[in-house]
């Protein structure tokens, strides 16, 4: 049974970061964060982690953008846990975060996906942009996330969501 989380004692997050750092590097199509970063959305409980028998094996990260919003991205779940069920039981605890989230995802039948399931609606980049007060654009603006995107947008459109919680 695979465990899903966003709180951990705080001794372990360093280890905690340093495990998604090493398998992030073992896939490029997934995009680096910084030890630093991840150690802070441990301690903000911003970060969903999915654990088999003491090993990350998938993560999911929630980062502030804006008064009551948030901006999800830096998913991964390993091949053999990707039933939906780990990434479903992650993005349950991240969305009681804010009552409102934004993400981009490059893969259509994703999109779809969430918004069939988690109510989730196209937005434009512009939308994105205004929803989180400017924050997911600047979060762009670093030498080492303008490289991630010119990496992802050379083989596919970016498609831009938005979420808000359902009552809102």
């Amino acid at each position: 049974m695979v465990d899903v989380a966003t709180r951990f004692p705080a001794e372990t997050h360093r280890a905690l970061a340093e495990q998604i750092r090493s398998i992030a590097r073992e896939h490029p199509e997934v995009s680096e964060r910084s030890a630093r970063r991840l150690v802070r959305a441990l301690r903000q409980g911003r970060l969903a982690i999915a654990i088999d028998d003491s090993r990350v094996v998938g993560w999911f990260l929630s980062e502030g953008s804006g008064v009551a919003t948030h901006e999800l991205g830096y998913l991964f779940v390993e091949r053999r846990f990707r039933t939906g069920e780990v990434f479903d039981r992650m993005l349950a605890l991240l969305l009681e975060i804010e009552s409102r989230a934004v993400a981009v995802t490059f893969r259509p039948a994703f999109a779809a996906w969430l918004e069939r399931s988690y109510g989730f609606e196209r937005a434009s980049l512009g939308g994105v942009v205004m929803l989180s007060r400017g924050t997911f654009l600047l979060r762009r603006l670093t030498p080492a996330r303008m490289a991630a995107v010119a990496r992802h947008t050379t083989a596919a459109s970016p498609i831009y969501l938005t979420w808000r919680r359902p009552g809102l």
